[in-house]
């Protein structure tokens, strides 16, 4: 068994956030997986692409990469941190219940050349664990969103007074990004267009940039407008106005909401996944949903079941945020974001309507003609411009559109990373 004292990775040697990582190592050392379990998914990992995943939430990727693989033939084993693994997801999967302890275990025991590592953020340094557990092995890590863009150095302050980081904290996640880019054996990033370059400038291992879309079998064809109001749906992130407003104010969404149920639009909101109820953490849009037939808001859905519960119940998917100028969140991280939404949306068949600070997404709309740009001064007269719009032309690029945006296309340069080749 391991000792958490004897672990050595760049963020334990930092003084920066050393302690800050020891603390945690031994907080989250909790007692290891029986030997049982541990041997049984050994077994069941032989000749399977090993995945190892913080959480099941808002970052589908590996979902849709087992579940295209495993309608291909090759066997998927998972290894979560936190929470349970989707089920009929993968060949096998194992949840360690948050400790640190049981994911070395079951990392140390299978048999893989290869290791691919979904973390970011406060858990980015996970790629650095499972190469310091398994040094015989290829680590290869994908990063969902970049925090050197969201926290730019110059409000960091911002970040540690609203309680969101601790200033050792940020440190271990800009070491970890670092060692991402350029001690790993790659990396897996969402693409983010030519304005992504300079975030990753220091890269000297090979990257995989890719569109986070949902497989192909799990798309719909758009439906056609019938008569009566828009209907629009929001699918993720919405924040309360008790939370930071120079961090989260592009997710107070409240105001925009009431703005469109104003002029007879209907909205639905699909929450992220949150600590307790609705009521408990986002109790004002519960309150409007009561007060507006117009406004409806639902508890997360695994991806899947949102996909088919959007499908001919909307119109349009939103993207839709009010960017104030003393936001503090990175402008590089609004240019480059690609939210997994927008293919959800496309994948249930559903026009896009986005804001144009989110340019790297708004200029995937621009191309391939699946939507509107909307400047935010433009949301109190959308109704009348979607009335003015020919939505059967926009559905119809959509369906011209999901045949490329399939997971199946984004695979190949996976494998040839997660495989060492050329």
């Amino acid at each position: 068994m391991l000792d958490p004292h004897a672990l050595v990775m760049p963020v334990t040697d930092d003084p920066s956030c050393a302690a800050f990582v020891r603390a945690l190592l031994v907080d989250r050392w909790t007692p290891a997986a029986e030997p049982d379990a541990v041997a049984d998914f050994a077994a069941a990992a032989d000749g399977a692409l090993v995945l190892v995943a913080v959480h099941h939430g808002n970052f589908p990727t590996l979902e849709y990469m087992a579940t295209v693989l495993r309608a291909m033939g090759r066997r998927v084993v998972a290894i979560y941190l936190q929470g349970a693994p989707p089920q009929g997801t993968f060949s096998a999967a194992v949840s360690c219940d948050g400790s640190l302890a049981r994911l070395v275990g079951f990392v140390g025991a299978v048999p893989s050349a290869t290791i691919y590592v979904q973390a970011h953020g406060r858990w980015a340094f996970l790629g650095q664990l499972v190469a310091a557990v398994r040094p015989d092995v290829r680590v290869i890590q994908e990063v969902w969103d970049w925090m050197d863009a969201f926290v730019e150095p110059t409000h960091e302050h911002a970040f540690v007074e609203d309680g969101l980081f601790s200033a050792p904290e940020l440190a271990m996640i800009r070491i970890s990004e670092r060692w991402v880019r350029t001690r790993s054996a790659g990396f897996v990033h969402k693409h983010g267009g030519a304005a992504l370059d300079a975030v990753v400038a220091d890269a000297c291992v090979p990257e995989v940039r890719i569109l986070p879309c949902p497989p192909r079998a799990w798309m719909h064809e758009p439906v056609l407008a019938t008569p009566g109001p828009w209907r629009l749906v929001h699918a993720g992130q919405i924040k309360p106005s008790t939370s930071s407003r120079r961090v989260f104010g592009d997710l107070h969404l409240l105001p925009t909401i009431a703005a469109l149920t104003d002029q007879g639009v209907h909205v639905t909101a699909y929450a992220a996944a949150i600590a307790g109820s609705l009521d408990d953490a986002l109790g004002e849009y519960v309150a409007h949903a009561r007060r507006d037939p117009r406004f409806r808001i639902e508890p997360r859905l695994p991806i899947a079941g949102l996909v088919d519960a959007m499908h001919g119940r909307h119109h349009y998917g939103m993207l839709l945020y009010p960017f104030d100028d003393d936001l503090l969140v990175g402008r590089r991280h609004l240019q480059t974001a690609l939210a997994s939404k927008l293919f959800a949306y496309l994948a249930a068949g559903l026009p896009i309507l986005v804001s144009p600070e989110l340019g790297y997404m708004a200029e995937l709309v621009r191309t391939h003609g699946i939507g509107l740009v909307v400047p935010r001064e433009h949301i109190p007269t959308l109704a009348r411009r979607l009335d003015d719009v020919d939505h059967a032309v926009l559905c119809a690029a959509v369906a011209r559109a999901q045949p490329e945006l399939g997971f199946e296309h984004q695979l190949p340069d996976v494998l040839r990373l997660v495989d060492g080749s050329p």
